[in-house]
Order: C-alpha cells, then structure tokens, then sequence
C-alpha cells in the first residue's frame, strides 16, 4: 500500500480540485479516501455548507502550499461528494472542531473579549440644504418631497429619487450619500441608474440631471446599472479619473490611497486618466499602477464578490485583503511581523461572524485571533 502521508495528499488534492490528476494519481487519491476510515463530522457553521464552496475553501489553502504541475485536464473518475469530505477531515475540522468540555467552548486562535458584527445595510444620506438622514431603519417611508423630486426608501434598503412635477427638469441641487465603515446601501437615482456603495464609500449626485449630461462623483467602491440614454451620456469621476459610460453594468473601486480599477460587466465605457483614455469591453477592467492606466482581462468573480455576499482574493497582498476587511467589520487590524510580502488567496462570506472570519483566516494561513475589537495579524 502507498505511504499516503499528509503532504502526499494535499499534492494529489490539489491537481484533482484543477483537474490535473493522472489516472494513477486518482486511483490513489480513491485509495487513500477509502483506506482512511474517517467518520463524517460536521462541518462548521459558517464555512463550506456545500460542495462547491468546500471546493473553493480546500483549494485556496491547498494551492498556497504546493507548486501546481502543468495543467492537463482529463475526466474525473473519483465522486467529488466523498473525496470533498474526506478531505475536509484532513485540512479542515482539525483547524477549526471545536471541543466541547463541561458546556465550555475552546476556540482554535480566537479569543473574544467583545462582539465585533459584520457590516449592515446603513447610510446617511445628506440633502442640498444640509439636513442629514440616518437610513438604517430598514422601512418604506418618505425622505423628502418638493414640486420637483420625492425621495423614498423601502424595507430592502434602497433609496430612491422620483420625480414629481410632470415636466423633468434639471436642478443644481447636489446630495451626497455615504456609507460609513460597516456598512452597504443602494440608491436609484433620478434617471433610473441603480447604484450599490460598498462600506466607506462616498456618492455626490444631483437630485435630477442636465438635460445634455449626467455626473456623479465616487469615493470608495460603487457597482453601477446605468439606465440608456443616448442624449445624455453618464459620466463617473473618481479620484482624478474620468468614465464615460454608455448605458451598462461596471464596478469601480476608488478607495483614497488606493489605486483605482474599473471592471466592465456589461455595455461599454471610456476611462480617462493621465491624460490617456481607454476604451473597455465587457471582462475587461481599467486600473492604475506606475503612474499607467493599463487595461487586462477581468476577474469578474472577484468584481462582483462584494456585491454578491464575498470577499474574494485571488493572490492579493494581505494589507489590502485585510483593508477591504477593516472596512466592514469596523475593526482595527495590529500587524506583528515586517513579511508584508505576504498575499492571501480565498473566498470569504461577508456575513460571517468575527470568530468565523478569524478561523477562516487562519485556515488560509494568515495567523491571527481576534481581542478587543482588533485583529493581531502575524506577518
């Protein structure tokens, strides 16, 4: 029999999870899952609840310790079902099984001396007069009206610009609606363009547009659905960036201190910086690096991810990876260590609790343990 020891079996795991494995190579995987005996234990609540997501979880940590052999995909003969669980044994429940002794919970790496939340939907949405809104009560009722603009919220979390008056007209008026650290909203303009603003972000907008043009203004990270309207191009300005939209779907992060991306989803649309303009298709993203505005193809997944529930990283150095964390949990991260080298790889759910994201980063190997609202990392 093979001596299946541990790093034998994240190696033959990694080349079955890309599908890289040599007929060989499976049967000793199968022999391995067959031979060990493991009785099925329960995953923990907040990790992997299906295959898929066990898949991803498996990956990232397994792809982080070995050098990947050339791809050479061939049909995969062993049943993703039982070899997922079995490795889960192997890579995660001992990381993360929590042992239970006189009603006591003892938590691997994590103690906890007070609640930390993940984000919530919340804003404060602020009018042309200065007067402020909270829009964390999660209600429909109605913000503003005037004989132009009546501006409403709804139980999802969405506000809304509508107009009144039965001609539209264009007014110099200007809101702004922020999200503050720990928080997500979406806003509906007037022309119908939708708008979802990641945590820490800043939207500036009129209450109605030029009839020749449409102009906001974007702090942070917004996902835009930008209604048609031939006559009046869309036009976002962030952080000394200009895109011109023509009626799609595109996310923009422009976070200060950051630099600046725009991956198109859908449609078209022109980025201008250093006096230099690109024009993007969809799968392709705009960013900047060097003083450069260089164009590539897009990791759609990792653009949406926020939107859909994610963090996602796909080799992104920790300090950002955990920046992006900071920003919706509203914790502090303390760094001990200078390997600031360091990236991290993996698929988080933004609803999990602070000691799940913990467990879970340490399960991608980034040691850290969460006290006192702030994260110690070791680099």
């Amino acid at each position: 029999m093979v001596d299946h020891n541990q790093f034998r079996i994240k190696q033959l795991a990694y080349k079955w999870l890309q599908g890289t494995c040599t007929p060989e190579e499976e049967a000793e995987l199968q022999e391995w899952y067959e031979t060990s005996n493991g009785e099925p234990l329960p995953i923990p609540e907040g990790l992997a609840t299906d295959e898929q997501q066990l898949k991803e979880l498996l990956f990232s940590n397994i792809k982080q310790e070995i050098q990947a052999s050339k791809i050479r995909r061939i049909p995969q003969r062993v049943k993703l079902g039982g070899i997922a669980a079995a490795l889960a044994l192997l890579f995660i429940l001992p990381l993360y099984l929590v042992k239970r002794t006189s009603g006591d919970s003892q938590r691997v790496a994590v103690k906890m001396q007070q609640q930390v939340h993940p984000g919530i939907k919340a804003a404060v949405l602020t009018l042309a007069d200065g007067t402020k809104i909270d829009l964390s009560a999660q209600q429909q009722r109605v913000l503003h009206q005037d004989e132009q603009v009546k501006v409403i919220t709804t139980a999802s979390g969405t506000v809304q610009y509508q107009f009144t008056a039965s001609r539209k007209t264009a007014t110099s008026r200007t809101n702004t609606i922020e999200t503050p650290i720990g928080t997500e909203y979406t806003i509906i303009l007037a022309d119908g363009s939708k708008v979802w603003l990641n945590a820490g972000s800043v939207l500036t907008f009129p209450e109605s547009f030029a009839s020749n043009s449409r102009e906001v203004k974007l702090s942070g990270e917004g996902y835009f659905e930008v209604s048609h309207d031939s006559k009046r191009p869309f036009y976002v300005r962030s952080n000394e960036q200009t895109i011109r939209v023509f009626g799609t779907h595109f996310n923009v992060r422009s976070y200060p201190n950051e630099h600046n991306k725009t991956t198109l989803i859908a449609g078209s649309v022109q980025v201008s910086q250093f006096g230099k303009s690109k024009m993007l298709k969809p799968g392709q993203a705009a960013f900047t690096t060097g003083g450069n505005l260089i164009v590539a193809e897009a990791n759609i997944e990792e653009a949406m991810a926020w939107k859909n529930g994610f963090f996602y990283f796909e080799s992104t150095p920790i300090k950002d990876a955990l920046a992006a964390i900071k920003r919706w949990y509203n914790v502090d991260i303390v760094y001990k260590g200078t390997n600031d080298k360091r990236e991290l790889t993996g698929k988080i759910k933004r609803n999990s609790t602070a000691q799940q994201l913990v467990e879970t980063l340490n399960f991608l190997d980034i040691k850290c343990r969460l006290e006192n609202n702030k994260i110690e990392v070791e680099l």
